[in-house]
């Protein structure tokens, strides 16, 4: 099976900027901002200033530095979630998964309603294939913030993952109902519909995809084998040209294109004929 890898690519930014998915990482309340200078120790909620250097630290990737400064900020604030969802991050950054899912469930017995908590140690099961177990954080999360965007594409892609076609496409259209322009969610879905065979779904999807991203060869590539898949040799043609104007020496296109150009005025290639794989490419290895 053709699946996706369950790999996910990891954005640092502890406290400061929304991590990549969309989820924002703790903060510190707004009814105690820091004050100017943040010197370390300034900040009430932050005793010693650790919580401000571990964000630091991650900024940089610096991801030990990071858990040293974040476990310190546990001992001075034992009972603060943030700090162990914090720390949990940089755990995952340094690809300490085991000790990250250990930080995220602490995050979460001390507050049940932390989205981002769920979030991020689904994300790690995610990376250690641990589907079901994933499955129920992106649940739980959804339940909490139905209108989460960040939780809605982990959770279809854990059925890309389980080779669930028709929950991953009822997925991504429930994120592209929020986000329209999400060239990654027409990308999977996209996929999704080429292995139930519906190729011109599929086709229109990868079609998004180029329009948002009409610098990458893999959109076309991928459309270009939906349109094998489809019998429309003309237009596989098509699209292994455009790709091989982006990425010349692409042996794999090169081959293909070839051995469709022979093709082009004929009747269509039937799925599996030879030089054509009958396959669509799994077209990306990140949920993000």
């Amino acid at each position: 099976m053709n699946n996706y890898k369950t790999v996910t690519v990891i954005g640092l930014a502890i406290a400061i900027a929304a991590y990549p998915t969309g989820v924002l990482y703790a903060k510190k309340p707004k009814s105690a901002p820091r004050p100017a200078g943040n010197a370390a120790g300034s900040n009430p909620n932050d005793p010693g200033g650790h919580s401000a250097l571990g964000v630091e630290a991650a900024k940089k990737r610096d991801y030990e530095k990071a858990i040293a400064e974040f476990s310190q900020a546990i001992e001075a604030e034992p009972g603060d979630a943030k700090n162990y969802f914090n720390r949990g991050t940089a755990y995952r950054g340094a690809n300490k998964l085991n000790e990250a899912l250990a930080d995220y469930a602490k995050a979460i017995e001390l507050d049940p309603q932390n989205v981002a908590a769920y979030i991020g140690r689904g994300e790690v099961l995610l990376v250690q294939k641990q589907l079901d177990p994933a499955l129920t954080d992106f649940d739980k999360a959804l339940q909490i913030a139905p209108d989460d965007v960040a939780a809605r594409r982990f959770h279809a892609f854990v059925f890309i993952s389980k080779g669930d076609w028709e929950k991953a496409i009822a997925g991504y259209t429930k994120v592209l109902e929020k986000v329209p322009d999400d060239a990654s969610a027409h990308e999977r879905r996209g996929f999704a519909y080429g292995k139930l065979q519906k190729y011109q779904e599929a086709i229109a999807d990868y079609t998004k995809t180029i329009e948002k991203t009409p610098g990458d060869p893999e959109g076309y590539r991928r459309r270009a084998l939906a349109y094998t898949m489809a019998g429309d040799t003309k237009n596989a043609a098509t699209d292994f040209r455009a790709l091989l104007q982006i990425k010349p020496d692409d042996a794999d296109a090169q081959s293909r294109l070839k051995a469709l150009e022979a093709r082009v005025n004929a009747s269509p290639v039937p799925i599996g004929a030879p030089g054509v794989s009958p396959a669509l490419r799994s077209p990306g290895s990140s949920p993000h």
